[in-house]
């Protein structure tokens, strides 16, 4: 991905990853193909083999390579849109998530569900940084929800009594752009009360 980086100017150009391939093949492939005694294969037109095996390799890389998401980050977002945008990284991961109504809510911005697991998420779009409250509002929420997981989500960064405080009660302190692993790290133990 990176060889397939635009310039300063906006420009892609695939020379890079193409050289990078041709270098591969070369000197990884076909040693191999001739160590397993099929490089025969490819001695009838090694030109068409090679451009073959580039466009093979290029085919499963493209397979692999991340999709975009749908939804974007934006900085100049409100603290409810903050709320629907991790709202939609939950759904594209495959969580059931829906916002709460905002009064009564104990705190919980979002419940989120996904294999059995019942997950509370406060969303908290700072300048600063985010302290205790946000971790006691979480844990308030889960018990409120019946949820075995609490987590604050931020844009920011988290104060050093925050983290103890989250670390003693079970809370999962996140950035928004690790939200889409909730599931990784929830199945990890982290979060749990």
């Amino acid at each position: 991905a990176h060889m397939l980086s635009p310039d300063e100017y906006g420009n892609v150009s695939e020379e890079s990853w193409d050289k990078h391939l041709n270098s591969f093949i070369k000197k990884t492939l076909m040693p191999e193909f001739q160590r397993k005694k099929i490089d025969h294969l490819l001695a009838n037109d090694p030109k068409r083999s090679a451009a073959r095996l580039r466009t093979r390799i290029n085919r499963i890389v493209d397979r692999h390579q991340p999709t975009n998401p749908a939804v974007e980050f934006d900085e100049t977002m409100t603290g409810r849109e903050f709320e629907l945008y991790c709202r939609d990284v939950l759904h594209e991961a495959g969580w059931h998530a829906a916002l709460t109504p905002g009064s009564g809510d104990q705190g919980a911005d979002i419940i989120a569900e996904k294999d059995g697991r019942r997950v509370v998420v406060q969303c908290k779009f700072y300048n600063g940084t985010v302290g205790n409250k946000a971790v006691q509002e979480a844990y308030a929420a889960a018990a409120f929800q019946d949820a075995p997981y609490a987590v604050v989500v931020t844009n920011s960064v988290y104060t050093k009594s925050a983290h103890q405080l989250a670390h003693k009660n079970g809370v999962l302190l996140m950035h928004h752009t690790d939200l889409e692993r909730l599931d990784l790290i929830v199945t990890s133990g982290a979060g749990s009360l």
